[in-house]
Order: C-alpha cells, then structure tokens, then sequence
C-alpha cells in the first residue's frame, strides 16, 4: 500500500480499545504453526472491549474467493472473509459482520461506529440498504465469525508476546481492505498487510526476521484449505486416490459394479481391522495430518481393541523423554516409554508391553490381540518380559513400552471409515515384524536423538509400505518463484518452493519437539 502523508500507525503497548487493531506476535517460543493456524501474523479489528467480561475482534487480512447468498436481493451474492474461530460459516447460528465506510444518513443510522470512518453493521442491515438503493454489494466486507476473549485473557496473551497492539488510521485499514478484495489469491494469507502495519509501527527487522518461516507456509496451507472456493474433484478427500471406475462408462451397470466392488472391499477391511492389526498413516504427498493431529503424521498405530463402540489403538513411534525400569534379575535396565495417545483405558493397565519376536512367541511370553494375528505383535505384562529378561530369551530392545492409547468412536468418524478413505493403510502381515524391529532401534527422547528417532520413524513407516508404496514418485522440486516455478504445482506451498511433504515432516518434527520434548525452538 503506497502511503501517503495521513497514513499513520503506532504500537499502542498494551492498550486495548474499540478501535484498535491486534496484530500476531512472533516472539513467543509456540507459535500457530501447529494449532489455529489463522491467527499467525493476523490482523485484527477490536469492535468490542470491556476487560471484566469480553473482547471481540474480526481478522482482516483473510479474504476467501467464497460466495454468499442473498435472500433479499435476487441473483447478488456477497463475498465471504473469514473473521474468526468463533461462530464462523460452519456454525448453527454464525456471526456475519458487514465492514464499511459509507457516510449517507441510512446507513448510519444501521451501523455501529469502530473507529472514525469505519462502521459496522448486520448482514440483514446491509441487504436491506442494498435493497432500498442506497449502498451496493461492493460498499461491505463481509466477515463470518470472529475471533473473542475471556476477562483478562488478552492482556495475558500481551505479556507473553502473542500479540502486538497497533493503532493506526482508518484510511490505512480501508486501502488494505480494499488491495484484498481484488486480485488477490486467498493462499496469500493476507501476509502484506500483517508486514505493512509491522514496518509502520517500528516492528520491521522483527517482521523481515521471520519471514517465510515454518508458521507462514503452514498459514499458507491453512489458507489454501479453508478459504478457496470448494469444489468437486476427482481425487475427493484428503488422501484418496482417482475412482477406478472413472472412465469406464456410465449407467446403472456401472453403479452395481461400483456398490458391489465397495461391498467386497468393506468386508475385507472390517475382517483386516481386528486387535492386532498394525497401521501405517497416509502416504498421500498432502497428508492428512498437516494442519492438526501431526503426531500421526507417518505414524504407526497398533490396534489393540475392535468392539460396536470404538476402536483403541496405540502410536509405537514415538518415544518419550522417560523411561520404563524393568528387572533382569538382581539389577534393573531401563527402556524408552512411548507415547501411545491422549486416552487411558479405564480399570486396565497404564503401560501396554509389546513384542514382535517368535522366539518369544514359542517360549509363551504374551498373547496375541486376535486369532488373525497369531503370528504378529503379542501384548504381555511387565513381569513377563522381566521374566523373559532374567531367563536369557530376551533382550531389552525386544520390548516396546507404551503409555496412553488413541480412540476413535464408531459414532462420528470410525478408523475403518479412515481407512477407507485413505487416510490410514493396513500393513501387509509380511512388513509387521521389519517396521516394528526398527522403532526398537529408536532411544529414550533427548535433544541430541531428535533427528535419530525421527530418522526411525521414517524408515519405520517406508518398512511398512506395500510394495507399491515404497518408491514413491518424486516430482520435479521447483526452483522458486522466477523460472520453472508453477504457482499450480499442488506438491509445493503456494508462492514458494517448499514441497508440502517436507512441510509435514516439519510439523511432526515439531510436534515432537514441543508436546515430547518440551522444546519447542529445538524443531
């Protein structure tokens, strides 16, 4: 935005007021990337401010190339901007606030002043002055949901640098909001607007330092997710691949193929996903894991229960930064305990002891979690492998400790309905036994095995692959924006040359770093 001689801003400290304008910190040691993504280097309105109960803003710098309906108005529509997580679009009763800076009589009478030259007003407001003629679709902005905080609870997140607050000029809001209406691509994210009001309020080597950084392609894929228009495609959800049937003609004979081809293939998978079965997480070159629940990214997950209500299963590769003591003899040894999900199970063991060798199998050490998997992981308790310790028939690498399971309910999104859609695979019965010896390889989390057990995870989870899964195709990494760069390429982040597979890499790495660890910088 070319500023001119009545553009101003200044950080306001820690004043909050009607008004002002809230922008996304940067300091702070856990930022966005991982949770929330729209609120990295937003940019937000104050319309409300009373410290003791609440505070409400709208985010300004998310256009999406949405479309509203008008129930008043025929064949007019309004463009949509995300405001914020509160009562937004996909809520029962959403939030719909109209922005704008019209002076005549009628429409200030239906509006509520933000700051000098700056209304706002209500979606059913604005269609009816657009109705009686004196506004027209292109006077609003229109936001759906917004963003909102408790007594206190903003100037906390002040303290802790979450947030900046700036107060600037109307007219330099209204050019900004006015650049993002046209021409703009949503997958932007609006980060020219959160760096112009940085560099005005004195932040510019803070903005320039943390440019194009791990949170911003993360918003970036936020946004390409959230704010372009939905649309059909033939690859559906996340993690599918093309319909086989695509192409081979159309009619009623093809839709019995299809329903009996689905039939079959729903019949396998329920009788492949019994106890026991082993999981290997999307190989998808966009996984499904990027923007939230990075810990199954490339994860393996064991199921250990299959009943009408749920299905219980445990992640094996990750470990903690603790250990599991357990006896051999007179002496003691310690192994890495892994994390196995948020869950506990009520009235049963907090650890989970595990097994992938036949010569335990032989010996009698343990169960198997089904008759389907006789001849896979075995579960057994810690005196057990104690036992099996002190008799020589086993050595500590042989057992994975796991503490904590993950539950998905039948009602709501089973994990044989994740499966179907791609999201997990079954690992073939012949690649348990290679996946599960190299998690052994992986050590009790510390900041200098990071990388190593990462390393483990990866080589864990190709192990686990079908054949056909293991040499994936790579496509052609593009040499940045300038020549050979494709603002097309779906592998890549939007504007820039960071494959998306390594973006989900870096977000479990993260993950790892921050939830495990404790050390959120170390990623």
């Amino acid at each position: 935005t070319p500023l001119d001689s009545s553009q101003w801003a200044y950080d306001s400290g820690k004043v909050i007021e009607k008004g002002a304008v809230i922008l996304g910190g940067v300091e702070q040691d856990f930022g966005f990337g991982l949770r929330q993504q729209y609120f990295h280097k937003a940019v937000i309105l104050v319309l409300e401010h009373d410290e003791n109960t609440f505070t409400k803003g709208i985010i300004l710098n998310r256009p999406s190339d949405q479309m509203m309906d008008d129930d008043v108005n025929d064949g007019v529509k309004w463009r949509v901007w995300f405001g914020g997580d509160v009562q937004g679009l996909d809520s029962l009763l959403p939030d719909i606030v109209c922005l704008h800076s019209l002076k005549s009589e009628a429409a200030k009478d239906a509006s509520v002043t933000v700051v000098k030259g700056i209304q706002w007003t209500s979606f059913s407001n604005a269609k009816q002055l657009v109705k009686r003629g004196v506004a027209s679709v292109e006077d609003f902005w229109l936001f759906a949901g917004y963003a909102g905080w408790g007594p206190r609870q903003l100037s906390g997140e002040l303290d802790r640098k979450s947030w900046y607050m700036c107060a600037t000029d109307s007219q330099t809001l209204l050019k900004e909001l006015a650049r993002q209406s046209y021409g703009i691509d949503p997958r932007d994210a609006g980060l020219e607007t959160w760096e112009l009001l940085m560099n005005m309020i004195g932040r510019g080597t803070t903005a320039e330092a943390v440019k194009s950084n791990f949170d911003d392609m993360m918003l970036k894929e936020w946004s390409r997710g959230n704010l372009l228009m939905k649309g059909g495609s033939e690859y559906g959800e996340i993690g599918m691949t093309r319909n086989p049937l695509k192409g081979l003609g159309s009619g009623e004979e093809i839709g019995n193929v299809d329903r009996l081809m689905k039939s079959a293939q729903d019949l396998v998978l329920e009788d492949k996903l019994s106890a026991g079965a082993l999981l290997r997480a999307s190989s998808a070159e966009r996984s499904p894991f990027l923007l939230q629940k990075q810990e199954f990214h490339k994860s393996l997950v064991l199921v250990i229960l299959e009943d009408d209500k749920a299905t219980v299963g445990l992640m094996l590769n990750h470990p903690a930064t603790k250990g599991c003591e357990v006896r051999i003899g007179t002496e003691t040894t310690t192994i890495p305990l892994r994390y196995g999900g948020d869950y506990a199970v009520k009235g049963a063991s907090p650890l989970m002891w595990l097994h992938c060798s036949k010569k335990l199998r032989d010996a009698g050490v343990g169960v198997a979690f089904s008759e389907n998997h006789k001849d896979g992981i075995y579960k057994c308790s810690q005196d057990q492998a104690s036992q099996a310790l002190t008799a020589g028939i086993a050595h500590p690498k042989d057992f994975l400790a796991v503490s904590g399971v993950c539950v998905w309910p039948k009602l709501g999104g089973s994990l044989l309905s994740e499966v179907k859609r791609g999201v997990f695979d079954i690992i073939p019965k012949d690649r348990v036994e290679g996946a599960f010896t190299t998690l052994q390889e992986q050590e009790m989390l510390s900041a200098t095995n990071l990388s190593r057990n990462l390393e483990l995870t990866n080589l864990a989870w190709e192990r686990a692959g079908a054949e056909d899964t293991q040499t994936q195709t790579k496509n052609t990494l593009t040499l940045g924006i300038g020549e050979g760069f494709d603002e097309d390429d779906d592998t890549v982040v939007f504007n820039s040359d960071k494959k998306v597979s390594d973006l989900a890499d870096d977000a479990l790495r993260k993950w790892v770093a921050t939830f495990l660890l404790g050390a959120p910088t170390l990623a």
